[in-house]
């Protein structure tokens, strides 16, 4: 197994762990990212039900039975 010749110095590891959490950061925020719904052009996540119109991929898997109260009822 190998050994450092030296030590790491602090700085040094803090660099390290600052680029691997804003890449972690980034990582969750490209999941989060947000596309127009096809049917009635909100935004939602992607690939997953619109929570306006309860669209998914064209067909409609939720009715929703109030816009106000926003009651999903399963399709």
């Amino acid at each position: 197994m190998a050994v450092p010749k030296k030590k790491v110095s602090i700085a040094k590891k803090n660099q390290r762990t600052s680029t691997w959490k804003t890449l972690k950061i980034k990582k969750m925020m490209k999941k989060l990212s947000l596309v127009k719904c096809p049917n009635c052009g909100n935004l939602k996540q992607n690939h997953h039900v619109c929570p306006n119109c309860g669209y998914y991929k064209n067909n409609q898997v939720l009715t929703i039975k109030s816009k106000s109260n926003k009651n999903i009822i399963e399709a």
